[in-house]
């Protein structure tokens, strides 16, 4: 509704389409017509397929499984690091990949879910490109994101959620 994913997947096709040149939003349809049309038939494809491939994904898969833990994880991180290390021919990749790695396994040892996190490093750099053209539109002036009356309901009800947690969060604690 807002051009805002609603979740990682959708987040990562948002950045593979703008990777690829696909800006998304209602113009696609004008600029990049024959490009529509083939990720259409793509996804049509690609659901049809799913099916007998999926099956048969979900039998070897099961077989997989059945290795060791101590030996499938080190040739997944093998993957991970030749994935990596093929994007850019860089060592420099390579590092990046193990050190968001870790980072991403402490979050989920102490409970911090990692999907937020993947959004936010692939809707950062959008989000402040945007922010920023809007200030300069606005002349540094916040309160021209709420002189619109649906602007201003929308902030006033998200002003209310935040204020409505952080309320029932502190009556929890207040509690114990």
């Amino acid at each position: 509704m807002f051009g805002i994913p609603g979740d990682s997947v959708t987040a990562i096709v948002v950045g593979v389409l703008y990777l690829k040149g696909m800006n998304p939003g209602p113009m696609i349809f004008l600029h990049n017509v024959a490009n529509v049309y083939a990720i259409f038939i793509v996804f049509f494809l690609a659901n049809l397929l799913m099916l007998p491939l999926g099956l048969a994904a979900i039998k070897a898969a099961k077989q997989l499984l059945r290795l060791p833990r101590n030996i499938l994880m080190p040739v997944i991180l093998l993957f991970c690091i030749v994935g990596a290390f093929a994007i850019n021919n860089s060592l420099f990749a390579v590092g990046v990949m193990l050190v968001f790695g870790v980072l991403a396994y402490f979050m989920e040892e102490n409970g911090f879910p990692v999907a937020p996190a993947i959004l936010g490093v692939i809707l950062g750099t959008m989000l402040e490109e945007h922010f920023v053209t809007s200030m300069i539109k606005a002349d540094g002036r916040w309160l021209a994101f709420f002189e619109r009356p649906i602007a201003a309901a929308l902030g006033v009800a998200t002003l209310a959620i935040w204020s409505w947690t952080l309320a029932r969060a502190w009556r929890r604690r207040a509690r114990q």
